[in-house]
């Protein structure tokens, strides 16, 4: 039996930015992890050949750049442990055309972005620019709720529901994605950008209230950039590890922890499958997802019956990927030029009735034959990750995570990567084929779901991101503030605000302890 201030179950990116930050504030952490590597959804791999590192998860780090306390308190000591970011400091992401057009660049600089944009619609490209400018007035507030707990859901609205402007934005908030790019564009292969950018976090494209993501999610990459950690995804859990136990506290891998400790309504502790205890003097946390934590671990028969409903009902959404990652003697040669392919990230898709086909595909449980594609050569910007002169490649798209039909994903994946998913890759980069491609591997909704838990039906973004789980509602109306029923039991994790992606959004937990520990003033 051992004994430690914090005890941690699970060390995903979330689970290690929050025992990070009580580290730095002087608390002893534990962290134990069922799978014999760390990082969650960054978990990097060789899986093709050897020498060629893949990120089998979480990719691309852009809002962990807008969180002031891991830039500020964090990032400093995992510098010394190992970490460096490697920024997208011109081409960030490329939207090639197969139609004869030239594509579109998105570009750190602000003005080349508009540039690009304009050579398809003039009025597009000013619209863009508008909403960029728009962030300006609001990038202080946007990071402060985005990093801090969720506010009422009223907030919002009285603060725009004073003056006919803020009604007109408040409505255009209130817009699906698609009736927002709509509303806002004019030409179809920039409404196709837009809109697909706008569901990278899993939305539904008719889905209301996703209008207000496009003030936040265009003009953040031109604030904020993009970047990623040298040798892959996995080195920032690495070093948060190697912070953690530098500083006195403990990473335990390979261990199941069976159940959390709950005496007398108090969260005491961790109790791990071979039985060892591991005890908190002052709190235990949950990076996993609500189910597993209250219902298995923590045990139903301890929840209040309406408590153990409104987990039952969380949602995990029916939106899984299919994707492929490649080892390449060659990076991808784009159609639409050198500068298409200078970039290192692309999102590849041809017209709306596309997307919507896409979507309609999903919502009936069928595989789709005409997707967009997501598609990453980090290589470009960090060659540690392969071989001398050879790439990586990860390419996915979204699919139903069941099917109509009763297949199960692992039965069709190799069929459906080669003869969909590659093939429509070609049209845009015909230099991938067999003589460049030196590997393969395919992940799917199974693969996902074994390699964690939390990767509930192959989902991948912490629950479903509809409006009745987000902000104030995430997870839980009432536990939006990382507390539990449980005294001592706190949570942190995708399914918490601000949800999925590689955010180091524990740390907006750790706040919360820190705050209840009397070791931080408690924040306005």
């Amino acid at each position: 039996m051992s004994r430690y201030d914090v005890v941690i179950a699970g060390a995903g990116v979330n689970a290690l930015s929050c025992g990070a930050l009580l580290t730095k504030y002087g608390l002893k952490v534990c962290l134990v992890e069922r799978n014999p590597w760390v990082g969650g959804g960054a978990v990097t791999r060789e899986v093709t050949e050897p020498g060629f590192k893949h990120d089998l998860f979480g990719s691309s780090h852009v809002w962990i750049q807008a969180n002031q306390d891991f830039k500020d308190l964090l990032e400093p000591e995992l510098v010394k442990h190992g970490l460096k970011y490697i920024p997208s400091t011109d081409h960030i992401t490329g939207h090639p055309d197969k139609s004869g057009g030239p594509g579109i660049v998105i570009y750190k600089d602000i003005d080349k972005t508009v540039e690009s944009i304009a050579q398809y619609s003039k009025a597009d490209a000013q619209k863009y620019r508008d909403v960029y400018d728009h962030f300006d007035a609001v990038k202080d507030g946007f990071v402060k709720a985005f990093f801090s707990p969720p506010s009422a859901p009223s907030t919002t609205m009285r603060a725009l529901e004073t003056s006919k402007e803020g009604l007109q934005r408040l409505q255009e908030f209130n817009l699906s994605a698609r009736a927002w790019v709509e509303y806002n564009f004019e030409n179809d292969f920039v409404k196709s950008v837009m809109l697909n950018w706008a569901l990278a976090p899993q939305i539904l494209p008719e889905q209301e209230g996703a209008g207000q993501s496009f003030y936040i999610m265009i003009p953040a990459i031109h604030v904020y950039g993009q970047a990623i950690p040298e040798g892959g995804s996995q080195e920032l859990p690495n070093a948060m590890v190697r912070y953690i136990e530098a500083s006195g506290g403990r990473v335990i891998t390979g261990a199941t922890v069976e159940e959390i400790i709950i005496e007398d309504g108090e969260a005491r502790g961790l109790k791990l499958h071979s039985g060892e205890a591991i005890l908190a003097d002052r709190a235990v946390v949950s990076s996993l997802e609500p189910k597993q934590t209250f219902l298995k671990l923590c045990g139903e028969d301890k929840l209040e019956p309406d408590f153990a409903g409104a987990v039952k009902r969380f949602s995990f959404g029916k939106v899984t990927i299919c994707r492929m990652h490649l080892a390449l003697s060659e990076p991808p040669a784009f159609l639409n030029g050198d500068d298409m392919s200078q970039c290192s990230f692309h999102r590849i898709v041809d017209s709306m009735p596309q997307m919507m086909q896409q979507y309609a595909d999903i919502s009936l449980g069928k595989p789709p034959q005409d997707p967009f594609l997501w598609s990453a050569c980090w290589t470009l910007l960090d060659p540690t990750r392969a071989p001398d002169g050879k790439h990586t490649l990860i390419f996915d798209t979204y699919v139903p995570n069941w099917l109509a039909d009763g297949r199960k994903w692992e039965d069709i994946a190799e069929d459906y990567a080669h003869n969909v998913l590659l093939k429509k890759l070609q049209q845009y980069a015909p230099n991938i084929n067999k003589d460049t491609i030196l590997g393969e591997y395919i992940e799917t909704k199974e693969s996902l779901e074994q390699a964690n838990l939390s990767f509930v039906d192959g989902t991948t973004n912490g629950g479903e991101r509809i409006a009745a789980q987000l902000g104030a509602f995430r997870p839980l109306p009432g536990y939006a503030h990382y507390r539990s029923p449980f005294k001592g039991l706190y949570m942190t994790g995708p399914h918490c605000h601000p949800g999925g992606g590689i955010s180091a959004g524990g740390t907006v937990a750790g706040n919360v302890m820190l705050e209840d520990f009397g070791l931080k003033p408690k924040s306005n």
